[in-house]
């Protein structure tokens, strides 16, 4: 029987090699079609000798056990002809960098919520100061390792092939289009593929397993959300959602999460313990009413705020008559029938295009219906009073930020931009640094802390640390730059008028005396001195 079981791969694996190419990814979806079946056989003889691992990760997935029948290797990578990423492999042309056109073919609904989200546009960091930074100040012409290894990994990078002076890309000895290493190995939210697509679905179900359930783990999360701007990972841990989740059993018992469920997982149904990041920006809840609410892959559907940008607002979602989808920020939400600028990028061969366009809008779900979306999450487990006071807090804190800090500074950089004084980026002078700490480090973590029930990370690595820089750093470069553009009075007379006002006054008497009397008796009484 073994003779006759090793002839039998043995004359498999001669067809095949032997064959003509063949399959367009149309006929290759068809996981029931016996040479596509066949195909997926070949692959796996090989790559078990090849990359063990990568094939035990997918026999041990929902994609081997699918009971319409497995999705294999050839299901999935089969190349269209004509397709510059395809090459012959064994027998098949195939292509090793798929995207979220691929996956669309079993998961259109999870593709088509996932390309209006924002981290399908992750991607699209050229024109910011985090790419200026990354690529400029901490890069070389000649060289893009800061991006490639840093901040591409993360939002994405635009995969490019290797191409000769012609423009045609170059093949290796094996016909496998060669790669710009600097975009590729890549997994980032929001790469840019090169049929046009963004985003990558395996950066947060990591290939060749596929899990869902890896994603709905915080630590999935962590991957791009921690660091000194955007901490949500460190933020989670310290919350009181962070502490019942990490001390909680993972498991199928009575108060477990229930963490590694296939198929669906419903707050209030597979588990009710402790949220996970998923949960709350994701995840399927049982509504008040019994019903089941639908999970989504676009993670900013039930956002209200924008807590990135320099100055907060509300979002409105609106979806215009092209079907394409864009945030548009205010108090008041516009409405259908309106026309607003809306932006967009696309790819032109190897590099990304802006297109601003005016457009009509369709549809509208204004930032109150979004934060009614949360707040049905939030009550799963908290009553409605408790509900609306967080969010009263939540907005406090926005406001405080905004007000207080925000748009003085704002104001103050349209200022010296406006004579001349802030040039370009600003980073040539240590008041750009300054600026952009305040507000993309400093803000973003007291505002997306308060976001999420961490004390520590609002006051200490938020507020106390705006202030700080605020007052002692910020303000006294600002009027040396403008001192020394001739321009000082102008500047000093707007600080003058800032500081006069009743949020910034302790700033000229130190805080009152009756405070100061009740901290020397409480230094005394805890610490006797």
């Amino acid at each position: 029987m073994a003779v006759l079981r090793s002839l039998l791969i043995f004359m498999i694996l001669s067809i095949f090699t032997a064959g003509a190419a063949f399959g367009l990814t149309q006929e290759s979806f068809d996981v029931r079609n016996p040479n596509n079946q066949e195909m997926n056989k070949k692959c796996i003889t090989c790559h078990l000798k090849e990359n063990k691992s990568l094939v035990l990760q997918w026999e041990n997935s929902a994609h081997a056990a699918a009971k319409e029948g497995q999705v294999g290797c050839y299901n999935c990578h089969a190349a269209d002809k004509g397709d510059e990423m395809g090459y012959n492999h064994e027998g098949a042309f195939i292509k090793a960098i798929l995207s979220p056109n691929d996956c669309a073919k079993c998961h259109e609904p999870e593709a088509k919520e996932m390309a209006i989200s924002h981290h399908a546009t992750a991607g699209e960091i050229m024109a910011s100061l985090d790419n200026m930074l990354a690529e400029v100040v901490g890069g070389m012409p000649s060289n893009k390792a800061n991006m490639s290894s840093g901040c591409w990994q993360c939002h994405g990078s635009v995969v490019s092939l290797k191409r000769d002076k012609e423009g045609k890309p170059m093949r290796s000895k094996t016909d496998a289009p060669q790669m710009d290493y600097n975009t590729w190995p890549n997994s980032g939210i929001g790469r840019i593929n090169p049929d046009g697509t963004k985003g990558v679905c395996n950066a947060c179900h990591s290939k060749h397993s596929f899990s869902a359930s890896r994603a709905r783990q915080p630590e999935n999360c962590g991957k791009c959300h921690l660091g000194p701007d955007h901490p949500q990972k460190e933020i989670y841990e310290e919350s009181k959602h962070g502490i019942a989740y990490f001390t909680a059993d993972k498991g199928n018992s009575p108060d477990g999460m229930n963490i590694m469920k296939d198929g669906s997982w419903v707050l209030g149904d597979d588990y009710y313990t402790a949220p996970t990041c998923s949960t709350c920006h994701m995840g399927s809840f049982i509504k008040l009413n019994g019903a089941v609410a639908k999970n989504s892959h676009n993670v900013g559907d039930r956002l209200s705020w924008n807590l990135r940008a320099p100055v907060s607002s509300k979002l409105n979602r609106v979806t215009f008559t092209d079907d394409t989808v864009a945030d548009i920020t205010g108090e008041i939400a516009p409405r259908p029938g309106q026309t607003s600028m809306a932006k967009s990028y696309i790819r032109e061969g190897d590099r990304l295009k802006k297109v601003v366009v005016e457009k009509t809008i369709k549809s509208v779900v204004s930032w109150k219906q979004r934060r009614s979306s949360m707040q049905e999450v939030c009550k799963s487990c908290h009553g409605i009073n408790q509900v609306r006071d967080f969010y009263l807090q939540l907005d406090d804190l926005v406001t405080l930020y905004n007000v207080k800090f925000a748009k003085p500074g704002a104001e103050l950089v349209g200022m010296l931009k406006k004579d001349g004084i802030w040039e370009n980026t600003g980073f040539q002078h240590k008041i750009g640094y300054t600026w952009f700490e305040i507000w993309h480090h400093e803000g973003r973590r007291a505002r997306m802390a308060a976001a999420m029930f961490a004390p520590d990370y609002t006051h200490w690595h938020g507020m106390y640390e705006i202030a700080r820089n605020f007052y002692h750093e910020f303000l006294p470069e600002v009027q040396e730059l403008a001192d020394h553009a001739g321009k000082g009075e102008k500047y000093r007379d707007y600080i003058t008028k800032l500081l006069a006002k009743p949020e910034h006054l302790w700033i000229k008497t130190g805080g009152s005396a009756e405070t100061m009397k009740l901290i020397e008796e409480e230094n005394k009484l805890r610490y006797n001195q």
